[in-house]
C-alpha cells in the first residue's frame, strides 16, 4: 500500500491508534501495536524516516554504555535481545534485510578503559584488551550495527504489508481535545480523530504538549562518508574515538560522526565540523587520513533533559501517549521502546 494522500482523510476510517511521526521509533511502535491488534494510521512531516532514523549510524548500542542513565541500557539490553525476531519479520513482510551486523566495536579512547572494564564486568559483557593500529585498545564483540536506510525502507514495506495507513508531507498543527481527553489531532489539510494518540514526533516533539516542553530539543549531528582505497579499508566494524567514531558497512561504506550541536532547527553543515571529524580519525586510524569525503549531511537528534527516553502515558491528557526523546540511541532502544509502550496502550484499551 502506498502512503496516503491528504485528500484520504475524510475518507479514512477513525484507527484505533493515530501515530504523530513517522521515523523508526514511531514505525516499529505501529508495528508493535498491529501485532495486538489495534488498527494504526500513521502521519509524518516529511518523508517516512527521513530525519534522525536516516542520519545516523545505526550503532545497536550507546556509544559509551557505562556513563548513560540505567533505564537507557535497560532498553537497549531488552532491544538486543528483539532485533533478531525483528529483522525476520521485517523481511518477511517487506523482502528487505536491514544487514544487522554483530561486528564488534574498538573503543580507543583510554580515559574511558578503566570504567569500561568495570561496566562490562558487572554486566558480564565480553570485553577484552587489544592492540589497534598500534595502540592499546578495548574490544568488545557483543556491538551491533544496522544499516539504517534499508531498516527504514523494510519498516516502511512492514507498514505497508500490515495494512497501516501512512500519510506523509502532512503537518500536524494541533492536539484535538475533548475536555480533559485527545481525540486526535489538527493538520494542515484537515482533521483526524482517534481513540489513542502516540507523539512519536523526535526533535519536534515538544511543540505537542506540556510533559515534554523543555524535556526535548533538537541536537544536530554532522556525519561524513567517507571513501577508502580497498587495500587500505579493514573488515566491518565500529571504532569508538573520543568524541568520533568510525563505522565500516559489510561492503566497505564507512562513515565517520557526529557531532552534537545545540543550534536549535539548523540542519546546515559546517566545514569546521567536518574538519575536526576528519582530524580526529586521522589521528588514531591510518586508513581515513588519505580518505576522499563522499557526502556530508546532518540530522536532528531528540535531545532529553535527563538522558532518558519519555515513553508512556501523557500525566494529565487522557488518550495521549508519548515515545520521544531517545536522542543518539533511538535505533538501538527503538523495538524495546515500542513493545512497552503497545503493551500500554492494549492494556489501557
Amino acid at each position: 500500500m502506498p502512503s496516503r494522500s491528504a485528500s484520504a482523510i475524510r475518507s479514512t476510517a477513525v484507527p484505533d491508534v493515530l501515530i504523530v511521526g513517522g521515523g523508526a521509533i514511531g514505525m516499529t511502535t505501529a508495528l508493535a501495536l498491529r501485532a495486538r491488534g489495534l488498527r494504526c494510521t500513521m502521519v509524518e512531516r516529511g518523508t517516512l524516516g527521513a530525519e534522525s532514523s536516516w542520519a545516523g549510524g545505526g550503532i545497536l548500542a550507546p556509544l559509551r554504555p557505562w556513563s548513560y542513565p540505567t533505564r537507557v541500557w535497560d532498553l537497549v539490553q531488552r532491544s538486543r535481545a528483539l532485533y533478531g525476531a525483528l529483522q525476520q519479520r521485517l523481511q518477511a513482510l517487506s523482502g528487505v534485510d536491514i544487514e544487522l551486523l554483530h561486528c564488534g566495536a574498538w573503543l580507543l579512547d583510554r580515559a574511558d578503559f578503566g570504567a569500561a572494564r568495570d561496566w562490562h564486568a558487572q554486566q558480564q559483557l565480553p570485553c577484552a584488551d587489544a592492540d589497534c593500529e598500534g595502540a592499546p585498545a578495548l574490544v568488545m564483540p557483543w556491538v551491533q550495527q544496522v544499516r539504517n536506510p534499508r531498516l527504514i525502507r523494510a519498516l516502511r514495506g512492514a507498514l505497508a504489508a500490515e495494512g497501516i495507513s501512512l500519510f506523509e508531507q502532512l503537518s500536524v498543527t494541533a492536539l484535538r481535545r475533548d475536555g480533559g481527553r485527545v481525540t486526535g489531532v489538527s493538520t494542515d489539510q484537515g482533521d483526524m480523530q482517534a481513540r489513542h494518540t502516540v507523539v512519536a514526533a523526535g526533535a519536534w516533539s515538544s511543540q505537542f504538549g506540556e510533559a515534554v516542553s523543555g524535556r526535548v530539543q533538537p541536537m544536530r549531528g554532522q556525519m561524513l562518508r567517507l571513501e577508502i582505497a580497498p587495500r587500505q579499508r579493514p573488515e566491518a566494524g565500529i571504532w569508538l574515538l573520543p568524541e568520533a567514531y568510525v563505522i565500516v558497512r559489510d561492503d566497505g561504506t564507512t562513515l565517520l560522526g557526529s557531532t552534537v550541536e545545540d543550534v536549535g532547527y539548523d540542519k546546515s553543515v559546517t566545514l569546521e565540523a567536518r574538519e575536526r571529524l576528519l582530524r580526529i580519525a586521522g589521528g588514531y586510524l591510518p586508513w581515513t587520513r588519505e580518505a576522499r569525503v563522499l557526502d556530508h549531511w546532518s540530522g536532528l537528534r531528540p535531545g532529553s533533559a535527563d538522558g532518558e527516553p519519555i515513553i508512556g502515558a501523557d500525566p494529565s491528557l487522557r488518550g495521549l501517549w508519548w515515545n520521544t526523546g531517545h536522542f543518539r540511541t533511538g535505533l538501538a532502544m527503538a523495538p524495546a521502546s515500542a513493545e512497552e509502550l503497545a503493551e500500554a496502550i492494549a492494556a489501557a484499551d
